[in-house]
């Protein structure tokens, strides 16, 4: 949007003012326009001192209200025509619009425009020129406090007070006022409200200013000036002359630039002011050394040196690259839209070439000027030229001019736009200095940001060679792995096929809830196949328990199974949770099952059907969710027919068989099983991984190993203890062969109690092909060793190269009686 031109649509469409859309936001932030959006157009003119724009604007939203026979819009256009007559001093008018439009804004309940009118009417009769109307200001001002009550109108409550305060001084309370006044100052902060603070500082030095308080008068003035100029800064440039042509913000910069300067008979200018001017400079000093915006910078340089001056026009020249003046910022009272001013050129060139000011009374009459074409064209009257000097030399010339007042500029006031210009050398070379400082920050940062992106390219292409790497190694690991075979799957080691049989049932269970039965001998790894079952499938996050039925007593197995109360029997001093709540959700692997007395397969039967388990001492029932996993080193259908084990309960368990073959019948794993355990010796205990010889090798692939996998596992254990090196040899494995090392045999506690790992006796016979014919064979050499040591168990033992608490275990189990 541009502020150029005005448009009035017909019908419902709303009239607007156009401007730009900072401008806007700025008039909003300072709560000149918001509540409603036709006429905020006319306020705005009226606020950026657009007098006749505003009226203009609240004519058509008057005629366009009564065409439509909108009362509403027609007293908001009366309140807005009504404040365009008080700004032009028709108070009158101003005054009887304001009271015709009040009754229509109450009626259509537009409350907070009421009050703004009744705000407005007491402003502009206090602000009256002559004999004040105290009563008049304060009638208005209470209908206003009315309104605002009654509406909750907190937004003017503020303004409010100002004018309350203001009327109290006009009954003759000036203390009282000035108190309540620096409150509303403090509220007015506090809200960040600049145009109620300058409204209020500009209130507080008119006070000041009729008692004779000129001090007070004097910061209380240049306090609403600070905020005037840093709203006038915010404005685009074409706005600020028209801002400042305000009544009531001219005579408020008159009050913050000292008495007003006394005219001569001749016309010129007298001293009355020029105290008043320094210390206005010092104060303009400060705010152009807080500036860091050069283009800010030198619209307030401009509009200093004209203040300061009173010119009608200036323009802040700089010497551009080519060494030429170039106009960078402009300030002209009658033509406030052009960018494009004409100037003298020669006046300013000629402060730039000769370094020296030059102040004329009268431009057309001066013999030093006669010649310049331009000031005739021009037409000028008083001009004042100052050079800006920096350490490097001229940068540039202040030009401030009057084309109608003769003698506007004074010989005296040199000293003063000299200094003003030594500060704008300072204030502009600072500025630069920061603008440079900036770039080169930028600049550094732009640099950061493509080091950072070079950085991240680096870092995601190390990592695409790193991913690239990892896939390459995964893939030789896949490619390894598939040399070696598909051999080691859930923990299971083995690539025979009984092996590949049992894991392709696995996986064609694991996500099952079905009941399984694992068959399998002692030692060949019926739980690690449970477990796989358990693991790979979707209860693997849920519980897996485990519970070997041979090894509890029967007076114990149903609490192990259901859990029981407490004191529901001797030594029962808590609850207690039995597997199957233990494992809800998951899965209960029963081991050895076929050990089941006949009373817990009945009670197992019934968990089975109902899923609801009691324990012991209780009279409730709790539904458990459990996958059963049983195994047995019997054959259950051999222990059906024989009466030891129940049909039904058989039918219901065995969905799905597993046999799990025996090691002797996958000599082929047992090469694979050795690398495994010897990996996994080396990694549990922290050592160097041990090899074995091709002779160790092919007795254990030859050895009948009757305790399958746990054999093998416990005789590569004793063979890296006993091994002198790292390397096992077949001396190493004498607890296979017969020699000398010492017999291994599992200690008590092993959850498979039944068939142990036996220790060979004599390697000269033929080795037993079975676990049955193992024992008879164990049996008959410890006979023969006892009736060699004369019946002396100590010896028979150490002849026998076995422990003695594993030969005493022996004898009892061979019914051995020595």
């Amino acid at each position: 949007m541009t502020h150029e031109g005005l448009r009035v649509t017909e019908g419902s469409e709303p009239i607007r003012f156009d401007v730009s859309e900072s401008t806007v936001r700025l008039a909003a932030s300072l709560g000149v326009v918001a509540s409603d959006a036709e006429v905020d157009g006319a306020r705005l003119a009226l606020w950026l001192g657009r007098a006749e724009r505003a009226r203009e604007l609240a004519e058509a939203l008057l005629t366009q209200g009564e065409g439509r026979g909108d009362d509403a819009a027609r007293a908001v256009a009366l309140a807005t025509l009504a404040r365009v007559d008080a700004r032009e001093g028709n108070l009158d008018r101003a005054l009887a619009r304001w009271d015709d439009a009040s009754a229509h804004l109450r009626t259509s309940q537009r409350f907070e425009d009421e009050a703004t009118g009744w705000l407005d009417a007491a402003e502009a009769l206090l602000d009256r020129d002559g004999p004040l109307d105290v009563s008049a200001a304060a009638g208005r001002l209470a209908s206003a406090r009315t309104a605002i009550h009654d509406h909750a109108i907190e937004a003017a409550r503020p303004r409010l007070r100002m004018l309350l305060a203001r009327a109290r001084a006009a009954t003759g309370d000036v203390e009282g006022a000035l108190a309540e006044l620096g409150a509303v100052t403090e509220s007015a902060r506090g809200r960040d409200s600049r145009e109620l603070a300058w409204r209020t500082h500009d209130a507080i030095a008119r006070l000041h200013e009729g008692r004779g308080a000129e001090v007070q008068a004097r910061r209380a003035a240049e306090l609403a000036m600070e905020i005037l100029e840093d709203i006038a800064t915010a404005l685009p440039r074409e706005l600020r002359e028209p801002f400042w042509s305000d009544p009531i913000r001219m005579e408020a910069k008159r009050r913050a630039s000292g008495p007003k300067p006394a005219v001569t008979e001749g016309g010129a200018t007298a001293e009355l002011g020029r105290d008043g001017r320094w210390a206005r400079l010092l104060e303009i000093t400060k705010r152009l050394a807080s500036e860091r915006d050069v283009e800010r910078l030198l619209a307030r340089i401009n509009d200093s040196a004209v203040d300061l001056s009173g010119a009608e026009r200036g323009f802040v020249l700089l010497v551009n690259a080519d060494g030429q003046l170039e106009p960078r910022a402009v300030r002209d009272a009658a033509r406030p839209d052009d960018p494009h001013i004409a100037f003298s050129q020669s006046i300013a060139e000629a402060v730039l070439i000769d370094g020296e000011p030059i102040v004329t009374v009268d431009a057309r009459t001066d013999r030093r000027l006669s010649e310049y074409v331009s000031v005739h064209r021009l037409m000028l009257q008083s001009v004042a030229c100052v050079p800006i000097r920096d350490r490097s030399g001229i940068v540039g010339v202040l030009y401030v001019e009057h084309r109608v007042r003769r003698a506007r500029f004074a010989e005296s006031d040199v000293d003063l736009l000299l200094a003003f210009a030594d500060q704008v050398a300072i204030a502009l070379g600072n500025a630069r200095l920061l603008a440079d400082l900036e770039q080169k920050r930028s600049e550094l940062e732009t640099a950061n940001e493509a080091l950072e992106k070079a950085k991240d390219d680096i870092e995601r292409l190390l990592d695409a060679r790193t991913a690239e790497l990892d896939d390459a190694r995964t893939e030789l690991v896949r490619a390894r792995d598939a040399l070696r075979g598909s051999h080691e799957r859930h923990g299971i080691v083995g690539r025979s096929e009984g092996i590949r049989r049992v894991l392709a049932i696995v996986d064609r269970v694991r996500d099952l809830s079905v009941p399984v039965v694992i068959h399998g001998e002692s030692g060949t790894g019926k739980e690690l196949v449970a477990r796989a079952v358990h693991f790979g499938g979707a209860r693997s996050k849920k519980p897996f328990v485990a519970l070997n039925c041979a090894a509890v007593p029967e007076t114990l197995l149903e609490s192990e199974l259901f859990g029981h109360k407490r004191g529901a029997f001797t030594g029962a001093d808590k609850d207690r949770n039995g597997v199957f709540v233990q494992a809800d959700g998951g899965t209960l692997f029963l081991d050895e099952i076929g050990d089941m007395p006949a009373k817990m397969q009945v009670e197992l039967l019934r968990v089975l059907g109902d899923g609801r388990v009691r324990p012991v001492g209780s009279e409730e029932d709790t539904l458990v969710d459990v996958r059963i996993v049983a195994a047995s080193n019997k054959d259950l259908l051999e222990q059906v027919k024989r009466g030891l084990f129940r049909e039904d309960l058989y039918y219901r368990l065995a969905v799905v068989d597993v046999r799990l073959p025996p090691l002797r019948e996958r000599r082929d794993d047992i090469p694979l099983l050795v690398e495994h355990f010897l990996t996994e010796n080396a990694r549990r205990d922290s050592v160097p991984k041990m090899k074995i010889q091709k002779d160790a090798l092919r007795i254990l692939t030859t050895h009948p190993l009757p305790g399958n996998v746990r054999q093998l596992e416990h005789v590569l254990l004793n063979a890296s203890i006993m091994s002198q090196g790292d390397v096992i040899t077949a001396a190493d494995l004498a607890v296979l062969t017969g020699g000398e090392g010492p017999a291994l045999s599992p200690e008590p506690g092993d959850d498979e109690t039944v068939e142990e790992t036996r220790a060979p006796l004599g390697a000269t016979e033929p080795l037993p092909g079975n676990v049955e014919e193992w024992k008879a064979h164990e049996r008959r050499k410890i006979l023969e060793a006892l009736e060699t040591a004369g019946w002396n168990r100590v010896r028979a033992a150490h002849q026998l190269g076995m422990p003695r608490r594993t030969f005493y275990r022996r004898l009892k189990e061979y019914g051995i009686l020595a």
